[in-house]
């Protein structure tokens, strides 16, 4: 299993929201795991179009990250 890295402030917020019960921190949390979760998805993307066993499976693999990063 794979560890995910996530930046230290997004951390220290995680940290004091259930240690501490800083409620403040939720929608900065929210949006830090938002922002991790499109980063993972868009690298799955990515390695699934260069891995792809056939040429239309990548194809349409990279067809799909190129619309989710806009181009």
């Amino acid at each position: 299993m794979r560890g995910i890295l996530i930046k230290h402030s997004l951390f220290f917020k995680i940290y004091d929201y259930f240690v501490y019960d800083v409620v403040e921190y939720h929608d900065d949390i929210c949006d830090g795991l938002k922002e991790k979760m499109e980063k993972m998805q868009l690298r799955r993307l990515y390695t699934n179009s260069k891995e792809a066993p056939t040429e239309e499976e990548c194809e349409a693999v990279r067809t799909e990250y190129l619309e989710r990063i806009g181009q």
